[in-house]
């Protein structure tokens, strides 16, 4: 009788085959997945250095008196302009790893400053802002030559021309006539004068009078500090970029910009030097309206774990150094 079907042996080499392709195949598709997890990781590596570049360049530029030239006679009738680091004029102005930024604590809350890391404070106007048609010092307003701004009641702005240049808060905005007025006795944190003239005096409601004259400048006052901070999520890497900046009515808004940026040193370079140096050295020098450019080295750290050639290390996550070269436009000459 002639034997019919499968031998045992035969069977047993076609499900060793059977295993053999079924693993080759498993194997394939888990390095695939794992070059996949890994492209994505740096895809988001070089993502993040791309949003941070922008963002923090946009801040960096526009710090300085900008649209208000390169004067040094600021007046500023902010009441307690003097005790409070976001109402007091600095332009720019940063802070080692073991170096204190105000309103920021250094911890582990989320939020909180990473220690061993740099932070900067930037000080400018945002946008090109708008020429003043008419300043009537008596009326304590200035009428807009516009069709309209984004000015509101509560705002702290800028305005300036060849020869000083004033910050105050917008206590009443008229819309339909395009008026700006700031009168002492209203808002947070308010003006303790009227009188925008250079140097300011705030022992009395008249202060130092001063009237700009038409095609003067106004724009809205940019106050932020740039730091590391915890963001409270694991899944993120644990830390990210992070803006505290002064808001409506002399409020400091935290904002979490970046996730995935652990650590920001930074390195100051001043006009007519040919080294870096870092915050202490300028702050010790009382350098910082000198410094014309900001070297900024950033690591960045993939929000997937295991995807590193280093599994041990920080639970296999990639990390990115970047080094960025930013120069400060308003003080370039």
């Amino acid at each position: 009788m002639r034997q019919r079907g499968l031998s045992l042996i035969e069977l047993m080499i076609a499900m060793m085959l059977g295993l053999v392709i079924a693993a080759g195949v498993g194997s394939v598709f888990q390095s695939t997945r794992q070059t996949y997890r890994s492209v994505e990781s740096l895809s988001q590596l070089q993502e993040s250095a791309r949003s941070t570049f922008e963002l923090l360049s946009h801040d960096l530029r526009q710090s300085g008196l900008g649209i208000c030239g390169d004067t040094s006679s600021i007046a500023n009738v902010l009441n307690g302009a003097s005790g409070n680091a976001f109402f007091k004029w600095v332009g720019l102005m940063g802070f080692d790893g073991e170096m204190a930024a105000p309103h920021i604590t250094t911890g582990s809350g989320a939020g909180q400053r990473v220690a061993g890391t740099s932070a900067i404070q930037l000080q400018g106007v945002t946008g090109n802002g708008f020429a003043i048609a008419n300043h009537m010092a008596a009326s304590t307003s200035f009428k807009i030559n516009a069709t309209q701004t984004d000015f509101a009641v509560g705002d702290i702005l800028m305005v300036c021309d060849v020869s000083q240049a004033t910050l105050f808060q917008v206590t009443h905005y008229y819309s339909s006539t395009l008026t700006v007025k700031y009168e002492t006795g209203a808002g947070t944190p308010g003006n303790c004068s009227t009188g925008l003239g250079f140097p300011s005096n705030c022992s009395s409601t008249l202060g130092n009078p001063y009237t700009y004259g038409p095609n003067a400048s106004i724009a809205r006052f940019l106050s932020t500090i740039w730091y590391i901070g915890n963001n409270g999520r694991h899944t993120d890497g644990g830390q990210s970029l992070y803006r505290l900046r002064l808001g409506e009515n002399g409020n400091l808004v935290t904002e979490e910009i970046v996730a995935g940026v652990n650590n920001l040193q930074i390195r100051y370079h001043e006009r007519g030097a040919n080294i870096w140096s870092n915050a202490a050295n300028v702050e010790a020098a009382n350098n910082w309206s000198v410094v014309d450019a900001v070297e900024l080295a950033l690591t960045f750290e993939s929000a997937e774990t295991q995807v590193s050639i280093d599994m041990t290390d920080n639970e296999g996550r990639l990390q990115h150094n970047v080094t960025l070269i930013i120069a400060l436009r308003n003080r370039i000459q």
